[in-house]
């Protein structure tokens, strides 16, 4: 990958610091709004540019309306929520180490008509969809999944790192960039049989919901669908999900 290097599922990216994540732009009171010289750029024949910066300079000549972020088709575009969602979502530069771009849902937390709009958004979407399971990856996915659960009726069951969860445990092992992790949940937390939602903040490579998945199947789970507030695209990891369902409300 070129302009894009992993350094954590749920951090977020390195970028070239000429590129732009769509809907970093979109805090003018938390983050300074980037200005950009309105005339068409020229390059020199045969001079190598990646696809990326091309795509970043006809986004400019579009007034950025290509770059705003895109919603979900099972989200009407206008439904304003999702503009709140948006609007209250903070990328902080340089976190946790230079050059990532940080996707940070605090400034969600924050604001409680938004947070409210996000969790109103997936329980509209799973309240009759007959899940008894919704399944938390930590640590942000313990923060949307448990008033989800409530709402649609459901049991909220942590999906913990190694050593965090007291009593037996069974354990799913997947790839980082660099090593592996594990991912653990008590036995007995499911039963056979049971619908569950995975739920987590951010969808970046795909690796740990993968991991859930496969730790939730293993005991005769039907996971019925994953669910992010916040998707990386070019990250591709809706693709390591292969044809298990991702519903975002925001990308």
């Amino acid at each position: 990958m070129n302009a894009h290097k992993i350094i954590n599922s749920d951090v977020g990216i390195v970028r070239s610091q000429t590129l732009l994540h769509s809907g970093n732009f979109v805090n003018s009171h938390k983050l300074p709004s980037p200005t950009f010289n309105s005339r068409k750029p020229t390059y020199r024949k045969n001079h190598s540019i990646s696809s990326s910066i091309r795509r970043f300079h006809a986004a400019v000549d579009l007034n950025f309306i290509r770059c705003s972020l895109s919603n979900m088709a099972v989200v009407p575009s206008s439904d304003d929520r999702i503009a709140r969602i948006t609007s209250a979502i903070r990328v902080i530069p340089d976190f946790p180490k230079p050059g990532i771009l940080f996707q940070d849902i605090t400034t969600l937390l924050l604001d409680p008509v938004a947070f409210k709009d996000t969790i109103d958004l997936f329980v509209e979407r799973y309240k009759d969809k007959d899940i008894s399971v919704v399944a938390g990856v930590e640590a942000r996915g313990f923060i949307f999944g448990p008033p989800i659960a409530l709402a649609i009726g459901a049991k909220f069951v942590p999906m913990r790192k190694p050593n965090k969860l007291p009593g037996p445990v069974i354990s799913e092992e997947y790839s980082l960039e660099y090593g592996t992790d594990k991912m653990e949940m008590h036995v007995g937390a499911v039963q056979e049989g049971e619908r569950a939602l995975v739920i987590d903040d951010l969808i970046a490579t795909g690796g740990t919901l993968c991991a859930a998945i496969s730790l939730l199947e293993r005991v005769g789970v039907k996971v019925v669908e994953c669910a992010c507030v916040i998707e990386l695209p070019e990250l591709k990891g809706r693709d390591r999900l292969g044809d298990k369902p991702l519903f975002v409300l925001v990308s």
